[in-house]
């Protein structure tokens, strides 16, 4: 599974993060996440919780990736 990406024509402040307001017919509908509250949680884990994660690592997925698609799937959500 690949990296999902976009093209916009509205430059982004760089370091800025986005969620999704609504799904619309002719695309999706991106809000900012500007208040420190919004801000996605950061999460520490231990050198070897990092490594045994790399190892469930799809191509192209991060750490955080990774560790967001377990939660779901322990959620039992898609």
């Amino acid at each position: 599974m690949s990296k999902p990406e976009f093209v916009t024509a509205h430059r982004l402040p760089k370091g800025s993060v986005w969620r999704v307001k609504a799904e619309l017919v002719g695309g999706t509908h991106l809000e900012g996440l500007a208040e420190p509250e919004d801000a996605l949680p950061r999460v520490r884990i231990s050198p070897e919780a990092f490594q045994a994660l790399k190892g469930l690592r799809n191509r192209g997925e991060t750490i955080r990736e990774v560790v967001e698609r377990l939660i779901f799937e322990a959620a039992g959500e898609p």
